[in-house]
């Protein structure tokens, strides 16, 4: 068999990391996770008030990188997590 040699093309990585493609389909991702953890803290209260579930999409400024984030604004939000774990589980909505 013959030997296989990859060597990666560093700056075609880092412009794939950081293109609209990529940028769209973390905000997608984002977007099902944050649709699934609203269903959970809706489904089970044991918190008073509501809970905003906010997406939070873009570049990295240093590194041009795309990300996301599901933020679950509430005071109580780190006792719920510990609890239930509702964005953890949601993590499989994300596909």
């Amino acid at each position: 068999m013959a030997l296989v040699r990859y060597r990666p093309n560093r700056r075609g990585i880092r412009d794939l990391l950081g293109s609209p493609e990529v940028l769209a389909d973390l905000r997608l991702r984002a977007a099902r996770v944050a649709i699934t953890v609203r269903a959970d803290y809706q489904a089970r209260p044991p918190h008073q008030g509501s809970v905003d579930v906010v997406v939070d999409a873009g570049l990295e400024p240093e590194s041009g990188r795309a990300r996301a984030a599901v933020i679950a604004k509430h005071p109580g939000a780190l006792g719920i997590e510990a609890d239930r774990r509702p964005l953890g589980s949601a993590l499989d909505a994300a596909g």
